[in-house]
C-alpha cells in the first residue's frame, strides 16, 4: 500500500490502515528511538501518542499535501514527543550536537505542534474548491496534489492530447480563482 493509499484509508477511519502503521512501524521505531536512551514503558507511550497524532492529523487533511513518507512523519512526531518528555521531567536532553532535526524534520514538527489550523482564506479556497465539477477538482488535484504531469493526466483523463489536458486545466483554475473572488454571503 501506497502512503497516499495509507493516508487516504486514515481518512475513513480505517482501523486497518492503523494497525498497519503500527505493525510495520514498531520495531524500527523502537530501534530508532533507542539512541536517546528511553526506557521501553516511555517509548510505548509515545508511539501511540504518535500514532494519535498521525490518525487524527490524516483525518484533518493536513496530510494531504505531506511530502515525506508517512514513516518519516512519524518518527519526527515521536523524536519531538520524547524530547518534549526529556524537558518535562528535568532529563537531560540530547545535545543538539548530536542529534540536530533536519530542516525538513524542524517543518514537520512544527506544522504538527504549531499549525492552528487553516485559516479564512484557506477555508474559503476549500469550500470553493469543493463547488467545481469533479472533472476540474480530478484534473486540479492530479496536477497540484499529486504532482502528475500533463501527459499523464491526458491519459488518465482520455483527453485527444497535452494540449486539451493544458487548456482544462487553465480553464478550471480559473473558475476556481472566480470563486475564491465572489465573497460567500
Amino acid at each position: 500500500m501506497t502512503d497516499e493509499q495509507l493516508i487516504a484509508q486514515l481518512k475513513k477511519r480505517d482501523r486497518n490502515a492503523l494497525k498497519s502503521v503500527y505493525l510495520n512501524y514498531k520495531t524500527e521505531f523502537f530501534k530508532f528511538m533507542s539512541r536517546y536512551n528511553a526506557k521501553n514503558d516511555v517509548l510505548e507511550d509515545i508511539f501511540q501518542d504518535a500514532l494519535i497524532v498521525l490518525y487524527e492529523n490524516a483525518q484533518s487533511g493536513k496530510l494531504d499535501a505531506l511530502k515525506s513518507t508517512v514513516k518519516t512523519y512519524l518518527f519526527g512526531i515521536g523524536k519531538f514527543m520524547l524530547f518534549k518528555h526529556f524537558r518535562d521531567s528535568k532529563r537531560e536532553v540530547p545535545t543538539e550536537e548530536t542529534y540536530l532535526f533536519d530542516q525538513y524534520e524542524q517543518a514537520v514538527i512544527e506544522d504538527v505542534y504549531e499549525d492552528e489550523g487553516p485559516n479564512d482564506y484557506q477555508k474559503q479556497m476549500a469550500a470553493s474548491f469543493k463547488k467545481l465539477g469533479d472533472k476540474c477538482r480530478e484534473i486540479l488535484e492530479l496536477f497540484y496534489l499529486q504532482g502528475m504531469k500533463l501527459g499523464e493526466i491526458t491519459v488518465r483523463q482520455g483527453y485527444d492530447n497535452k494540449d486539451v489536458a493544458k487548456s482544462q486545466k487553465s480553464r478550471c483554475l480559473k473558475s476556481l480563482k472566480q470563486l475564491i473572488g465572489k465573497k460567500d454571503g
